[in-house]
């Protein structure tokens, strides 16, 4: 087997870099100010260094496995290489993206805008990402930390635990009225849903955890996939759902609907375990936010 040689080029890095965040090779060459044969030279150079195909030549361009680790040590040089530029003279704005589940952005979230505000020169990134799926983006390279509802680290990152998130079923006083009078299981699992998306669990666990395994949902299921919008649709009426307890004050006329029908879901920062000045700045300001929040208050 071949042994890959670790003495990689920068300008090959940020090729590689360039190539899938444009999509392209020809996108590529656009933002790097070169010929799309430049660009292909450059990859081909780079995969013959570390002894591996790292792209798969579509459009968009997608890495493949050896690619994605590759990819991931390439956002890392960049955020270290600027960082130390900047330690030199003025730079260019320093760049990160961020993986944050959406009920952390409609909640929690709002102060440390105001933290990362007061950052000089910096492009940030938010992707959204579900907390169950957000260790992908991770682990692509395409983020430098992610909020996640899994608790061990990824190879080469770091974990803190950031708290847990309450979710209470709730519902407006029309569904309560025509369905839940009783406030029973039973007629939990009668009463019009609402749930995030298809890949949403809490609904369905909770609807198991208070009604028996196995049950499921005989009404309808409605899908409001925006953290806001969702609580409007449980307002409206539309029916019952899992809100987060630290949106629930701003939840005009939803009820709890048992204070047993809850769900705590924790969160852990997961980030590379690099030494960059920056993702230790982003890493103390959303864990000094997640205490201030009330999350560590239930975790």
């Amino acid at each position: 087997m071949r042994v890959p040689n670790v003495n990689i080029d920068v300008e090959h890095l940020e090729t590689l870099l360039a190539i899938v965040d444009a999509g392209s090779f020809e996108d590529a060459s656009i933002d790097l100010g070169i010929t799309p044969s430049a660009v292909s030279q450059r990859i081909k150079a780079l995969e013959n260094r570390v002894g591996a195909i790292l792209v798969v030549r579509s459009r968009p361009v997608v890495p493949t496995e050896q690619g994605y680790k590759v990819l991931r040590y390439a956002r890392q040089m960049s955020l270290l290489s600027a960082e130390f530029a900047r330690e030199l003279s003025a730079g260019k704005p320093l760049s990160i993206a961020l993986g944050v589940n959406s009920d952390s952005l409609s909640t929690w979230f709002g102060p440390i805008f105001e933290e990362l505000a007061e950052i000089d020169d910096l492009s940030i990134e938010i992707l959204r990402a579900d907390e169950n799926r957000g260790l992908e983006l991770l682990r692509t390279g395409r983020v430098s930390a992610v909020v996640t509802a899994t608790a061990e680290a990824l190879q080469g990152c770091v974990s803190k635990k950031l708290g847990a998130m309450r979710y209470r079923a709730a519902a407006s006083p029309r569904i309560i009225d025509r369905y839940l009078s009783q406030r029973a299981p039973e007629q939990l699992v009668k009463t019009p849903m609402v749930v995030f998306d298809r890949e949403d669990p809490l609904q369905y666990a909770m609807l198991e955890r208070a009604a028996g395994a196995g049950s499921r949902p005989t009404a309808a299921v409605h899908h409001i996939p925006d953290s806001l919008k969702y609580v409007s649709a449980i307002e409206a009426g539309m029916g019952w759902g899992m809100i987060p307890e630290l949106q629930l004050p701003q939840a005009a006329g939803v009820q709890v609907l048992h204070e047993q029908w809850f769900a705590d879901v924790p969160l852990y920062l997961q980030r590379w375990a690099v030494d960059s000045d920056l993702l230790n700045k982003i890493d103390g300001i959303l864990v000094t936010a997640a205490r201030h929040s009330g999350l560590h208050l239930i975790a």
